[in-house]
């Protein structure tokens, strides 16, 4: 289905039962168990609030993006993320799938989210071609915002993929096959046995270092592909 006709009805319904957002569970099962109408900005600080007391940033509604900066990719991009970086804020659009799942992989991944917009905001756009809106790592970190896979190995080679693109997400909800962008992290403790909360803690641990690491996210090379079906 297209996403503007996803209803909150449909979100609750598939996200309850479709195995691609088990891992998610833990995050969603407030919203989707206790609203009978999209989440507000309101309702998104305040379980947010309940499930991470110390989550660093607020939900606030999006300001309208002039349609001159939405020419502009790179102007806003830069709003965006100065946004979250220094205002501590978060902006989204109400009754959006999109925005909300995006809500929700700040939920699960605040560590990694964090250093994904850092490397965002100190990219120089001073080695832009003309035409071009973003660097290429820019390009690079916004194809794993929205469709981006982590798959965690163990010492004994135990492995657990675990979804961070949140278009990835939005595409199950429309029943569409997306191709995902996936990398590979090794994690010191051992995965067997963990629960998707645990999962989600380590990957967002691993993620976070990797980001940290100026060398990385350069080229598409450092990635893999894969197909995940709705």
């Amino acid at each position: 289905m297209p996403s503007n006709t996803i209803t909150w009805s449909n979100i609750q319904s598939i996200c309850s039962s479709h195995a691609a957002f088990q891992d998610a569970s833990f995050y969603l099962a407030p919203f989707i168990s206790s609203l009978e109408n999209w989440p507000t900005v309101d309702d998104l600080n305040r379980i947010t609030i309940a499930l991470k007391p110390n989550f660093p940033w607020t939900f606030v509604v999006q300001e309208r993006v002039p349609r001159r900066a939405k020419s502009r990719g790179q102007a806003s991009l830069n709003g965006y993320v100065a946004s979250i970086g220094t205002q501590g804020k978060i902006p989204v659009r109400e009754k959006n799938t999109h925005d909300f799942l995006n809500c929700l992989s700040f939920l699960i991944f605040p560590e990694s989210k964090l250093q994904l917009n850092l490397r965002h905001h100190f990219e120089s756009p001073s080695g832009l071609k003309p035409g071009e809106n973003r660097t290429r790592t820019q390009d690079l970190l916004t194809i794993f915002d929205e469709g981006g896979v982590l798959r965690l190995t163990d010492a004994d080679g135990y492995t657990s993929d675990l979804i961070f693109g949140h278009a990835i997400y939005e595409h199950v909800l429309e029943g569409k096959r997306i191709r995902a962008a996936r990398l590979d992290l090794l994690v010191n403790e051992p995965l067997k046995g963990k629960i998707p909360l645990e999962f989600g803690h380590l990957a967002d641990q691993a993620f976070a270092r990797w980001l940290q690491n100026k060398d990385h996210c350069l080229s598409a090379n450092e990635f893999s592909s894969l197909w995940i079906d709705p």
